[in-house]
């Protein structure tokens, strides 16, 4: 099965983004801002509605985590049902795992060649000099995960990676 979704072309940009399967659209996402005692939180916070299932997740940017690496909470129809951690165990390889209620844990997992590996076996990789499109191209094993939650997680993943020039404040 493979996804695409075109990322806005500002990181913080909240427009809504279309989320397709071959020609078809499957849902949309739209990043958020949110307020945290005062503060206006430039985390990466997303609302995503998927058409095949009639579901809608929110996920949510927490705190940072002990290890550097952040955490988000996965919402579905506004009851938890699973996390994201980036960089769980420290290691400087960028990665983040999703922990979604009834599903085995999602891992991608940044390589040298500027792609994501999606447990192993399946890929996600930016496509395009100047309009950059994300390409997924995922599992068998994931065929039961949503395929919008499951390029909401992949948007996690390339939103919330280090790139060279930003430092970690």
């Amino acid at each position: 099965m493979v996804i695409t979704y075109i990322p806005p072309k500002l990181e913080t940009s909240t427009r809504e983004i279309a989320i397709q399967k071959g020609k078809y659209i499957i849902g949309y996402m739209q990043r958020y801002q949110q307020g945290i005692e005062g503060q206006l939180n430039t985390g990466v916070n997303l609302e995503v509605v998927s058409e095949e299932t009639n579901d809608e997740y929110t996920i949510q940017q927490e705190l940072f985590h002990s290890n550097g690496g952040l955490v988000w909470t996965i919402f579905k129809d506004e009851v938890v049902i699973g996390d994201i951690q980036s960089n769980p165990d420290g290691t400087k390889k960028h990665r983040i795992i999703a922990n979604v209620k009834g599903h085995l844990p999602i891992q991608v997992t940044s390589t040298w060649k500027r792609t994501g590996k999606i447990n192993k076996k399946g890929s996600t990789v930016i496509k395009g000099l100047f309009n950059h499109k994300i390409q997924i191209d995922s599992l068998h094993e994931l065929k039961e995960v949503d395929s919008s939650l499951l390029a909401s997680i992949v948007y996690i993943f390339w939103s919330s990676q280090e790139h060279p020039n930003k430092k970690r404040s």
